[in-house]
């Protein structure tokens, strides 16, 4: 009941202009002109927890399935002095002549630390994840504004998978003046612990990992400068 959420979430009589700006986000159906692919693109993933991990590591294998050579690599946690600019030429080398880079971390100041300019929260399905992910969004939004996507983890339904990011969008767009960009959803009947073996699960990773390129949403690796000056 929305007398039970937390005012974040609570709508507004004057929202429908903001309303009208989350839906502006939903991806149409035609693609967008590609980029080249004379270099690597990096698509960063901030997991609600470490037990999401399996998501970016089939994610890369679907991409691999697609055509597009990919590798996951793992960000680096800020050094003591907070310079990290050493490992973003560590992980271009790493990711060598590959089209794309996934990049998993779990923590907000590590993502803080790099500056990407595109960034992938993978949230669980529940109001404290949700709550948690705003946190997160309000953290980095106060240092810089990146692109950020959505995808849910663990919905009944699709209308579930729906409220929660429009719970989150509403309180982000409302409050932090910071857009989402829906990018799909995992229902919890083809999460590993409910289906192993679930071949549906491909299905709803190749939806993401569509939505993910006809948005163009990676990265470009960030200039050394930007990585120091940002902590």
């Amino acid at each position: 009941m929305a007398s039970q959420l937390s005012p974040a979430w609570q709508r507004k009589a004057t929202s429908s202009d903001r309303l009208a700006k989350i839906s502006a986000r939903f991806l149409s159906d035609t693609p967008k002109t590609g980029q080249g692919t004379d270099f690597c693109r990096a698509i960063p993933f901030l997991l609600d927890n470490p037990e999401l991990g399996w998501i970016t590591h089939d994610l890369c294998e679907i991409l691999m399935q697609r055509g597009h050579d990919s590798v996951l690599c793992h960000l680096h946690e800020p050094s003591e002095n907070g310079q990290c600019a050493h490992f973003v030429e560590e992980l271009r080398k790493q990711a060598g002549n590959c089209e794309f880079c996934l990049l998993p971390t779990t923590s907000a100041e590590t993502v803080l630390s790099y500056a990407f300019d595109h960034v992938v929260l993978l949230v669980p399905a529940n109001i404290d994840a949700v709550l948690d992910a705003y946190q997160r969004i309000k953290m980095i939004s106060q240092q810089y504004t990146p692109e950020i996507g959505i995808v849910l983890v663990g919905p009944r339904d699709q209308h579930a998978a729906w409220r929660f990011f429009r719970k989150l969008a509403v309180g982000t767009l409302r409050y932090l003046d910071v857009p989402l960009l829906n990018l799909g959803f995992l229902p919890e009947q083809v999460t590993p612990e409910h289906a192993p073996h679930d071949h549906h699960r491909n299905n709803f990773l190749t939806r993401i990992s569509e939505r993910l390129l006809r948005s163009e949403f990676y990265s470009t690796w960030p200039d050394q400068k930007i990585v120091q000056g940002n902590v």
